[in-house]
């Protein structure tokens, strides 16, 4: 126990505020072991060997799924913050009209290219949420080592994280890319898995080492995060099926998000100490409920007789589906961004919020 409070804490106004400070920075680390920890077991371990008929498995299985697909629109609470809008209005390009132009012209390829050129667009855009989930792995133990140590991760933590995104990128190509690549790509993205297989087995000890030399530099919760961290994306590596290589990991990103975006919209308020703010928090679940249900079921579209019938409708559900593709890409530059602790504006937005985690 003494190992896992270590971490400074301003000094209060009270006692009682500094006990609170400390539960609440206990559960949300907690909160976000699991998160990770749930999704990519079940989803190495039941999913791909339960029954189809299983109700539970598959009941388990959607919630996952919705939860995973959701955290995309939580990102457009920001624009419903007033403590973010300033930021907005400093960053029109990234936050208004990239978003915008990246969903037009996406829904725009889908619904008028053909399928060489959406099969390449599919590729770049798994190579960048595979490198985006690594960032947040980065900024997740960036939290936990500031938590727990108040000192950021050093160099070779974060080398050692993002060697590991790195070799999911590689990794990706066959899980995903196989399905839609042209056939002239296979053997090559079978080289490239082999190879990231083996390099990753490499990083695996490389993290040990780097461990050992931060050693003293470390906590409980801040290995066990580390750990998390670099071990995050070897589902690829342990099967090429889809539950396995790649819905594990990417509904445990999914669910991280959405914790912290909890936390950003309960303390969406002007004193840190005032109760939750359930307005706030409001305004994502409805975020989370309605928007997330049109982006988990818009590739369901095609599948209707009315569309599949109908040329303008089945064109129309392709814009979407890639307009959806272009503002989960905007997700990425969004976050990108929002999530930048080096900008002042940033920083002190995440502080206030994450008043625990920063003292």
């Amino acid at each position: 126990m003494d190992q896992l409070s270590t971490t400074p804490i301003a000094i209060p106004l009270d006692t009682h505020t500094s006990a609170k400070s400390l539960l609440i920075k206990r559960w949300f680390l907690v909160s976000l072991l699991l998160s990770t920890w749930l999704p990519i077991t079940f989803f190495t371990l039941l999913a791909p060997s339960g029954d189809a008929t299983s109700t539970s498995i598959a009941g388990i299985k959607k919630v996952f799924l919705f939860l995973g697909t959701a955290h995309v629109p939580a990102t457009f609470f920001f624009y419903v913050d007033k403590g973010f809008r300033s930021i907005i209005r400093e960053h029109r390009l990234r936050y208004i009209y990239v978003p915008i132009l990246l969903t037009l012209i996406t829904g725009t390829v889908f619904a008028f290219a053909g399928l060489t050129l959406t099969a390449f667009v599919l590729l770049a855009y798994w190579s960048w949420q595979a490198f985006h989930y690594g960032r947040q792995n980065v900024g997740i133990y960036a939290f936990a080592s500031i938590a727990e140590t108040t000192k950021p991760p050093r160099i070779e933590e974060r080398l050692a994280i993002d060697a590991g995104t790195l070799l999911a990128i590689v990794g990706t190509f066959k899980i995903l890319g196989m399905a839609v690549a042209p056939v002239y790509l296979h053997r090559a993205f079978n080289y490239l898995y082999q190879f990231g297989f083996v390099t990753f087995l490499v990083l695996l000890v490389f993290s040990v080492a780097v461990y050992v030399k931060c050693f003293k530099q470390t906590t409980l919760f801040k290995t066990v995060f580390f750990f998390t961290a670099v071990f995050f994306f070897l589902p690829v590596f342990l099967s090429t099926d889809v539950n396995i290589g790649f819905l594990s990991y990417a509904m445990a990103h999914g669910l991280q998000y959405i914790i912290f975006m909890t936390v950003i919209s309960a303390t969406a308020t002007d004193d840190q100490r005032q109760a939750v703010s359930y307005r706030s928090l409001g305004k994502l679940i409805a975020l989370l409920v309605v928007l997330g249900f049109a982006f988990w079921r818009v590739a369901d579209l095609k599948e209707l007789e009315i569309v599949k019938s109908s040329g303008i409708y089945s064109r129309a559900a392709d814009f979407l589906f890639g307009a959806v593709l272009g503002a989960t890409m905007s997700h990425f530059v969004i976050d990108a961004s929002a999530w930048r602790l080096r900008m002042k504006k940033q920083r002190d937005y995440m502080k206030k919020r994450f008043y625990f985690v920063f003292g």
